[in-house]
């Protein structure tokens, strides 16, 4: 029996099956097995599933949407304990096809996974195609990190600039990514998939009818957020050298600089007391700050306040000072 707590299987509900067969066929190289729940492949072997979204979900304007599984030994007692920590079951548990029991569970901010309790094929990791990692992006670590350490036991690392390493049993399973604005992570919280991609794959998104959402960097490499035909958002990261960045990476260091030797030179006290309003408003947008060291709003709230609040009265008696 798979590990408690470990990755085991995603899979897609489809607004369009085979629209979405042919989608990731063509961009991730996978071959579509017919059926009723169809098992999607690289040349390592089983990827994913893929399925006619439910009725329930389609009433209610649902787009497609990725799902990640994890093991659990105890499908009943998963529930019990995700309900008693602020958890909503959505299905379940319920019989899944081919053997074993599932439930859709949502976390306490709304991030949406499947338990499952039984043997299960783990997917493929390997080379083109294959399921590279698990994702959860949310607003708040602080909201969600005691319910999952309930559930399965899960230990978090340390923030680092805002993602921590998510273990069970000692192995890194997956990570967490605290993203406070929602122009940045999208108004959902939400579990992603990240899928391992050949060279080139980004340059035929659109083509074949995707949307490129973003570029970022995420633990697993250099990666595209993207969405499918009908919705469904995933991550993948190329195969081969990181995408060059674009435009001029230390543009605002050279800004900050030059703001520092006119300062200098001047006496002007107003630039000083922008670069803490800077500092001031990036902590309040992301939830940490720096004092020799990151302090993050949720695990040490009284020196993060602190330390914002100082920020300003420094830039209040920088501009007072100087006149």
């Amino acid at each position: 029996m798979p590990t408690h707590g470990t990755f085991l299987w995603c899979d897609l509900s489809a607004l369009n099956l085979d629209q979405a067969s042919r989608f990731y066929g063509d961009l991730l190289g996978w071959q579509v097995a017919n059926g009723d729940y169809l098992i999607a492949s690289s040349e390592a072997g089983p990827v994913a599933g893929l399925f006619s979204m439910p009725e329930m979900f389609r009433k209610i304007g649902m787009p497609s949407f990725w799902m990640s599984y994890m093991a659990v030994r105890d499908i009943e007692a998963a529930v019990a304990t995700a309900r008693e920590h602020g958890g909503k079951v959505e299905i379940g548990p319920e019989p899944f096809p081919g053997g074993g029991k599932f439930a859709l569970i949502r976390d306490p901010l709304g991030a949406g996974f499947t338990v499952f309790e039984g043997g299960s094929p783990a997917g493929a990791t390997d080379g083109a195609g294959g399921r590279l990692g698990h994702g959860l992006f949310v607003s708040d670590a602080s909201a969600v990190i005691p319910f999952y350490e309930a559930l399965f036991g899960w230990v978090f690392g340390p923030a680092n600039a805002g993602v921590r390493t998510i273990s069970a049993d000692g192995e890194i399973v997956a990570h967490l990514h605290e993203i406070p604005d929602p122009a940045l992570r999208g108004k959902e919280e939400y579990w992603a998939v990240i899928f391992q991609a050949a060279a080139g794959t980004a340059k035929r998104l659109t083509s074949l009818g995707g949307t490129a959402l973003a570029q970022t960097r995420l633990p697993e490499g250099a990666a595209t957020m993207a969405r499918d035909p009908d919705g469904a958002m995933f991550f993948f990261v190329e195969d081969g050298p990181a995408p060059a960045r674009t435009g001029p990476p230390m543009l605002w260091a050279w800004v900050g600089l030059g703001l520092i030797a006119i300062a200098i030179a001047t006496g002007w006290g107003w630039i000083g007391a922008l670069f803490f309003a800077v500092w001031v408003v990036q902590g309040l947008r992301s939830g940490m700050t720096y004092l020799f060291q990151p302090i993050e709003r949720t695990t040490a709230p009284l020196a993060y306040w602190l330390t914002l609040g100082s920020f300003g009265l420094l830039g209040v008696f920088s501009v007072l000072g100087y006149g």
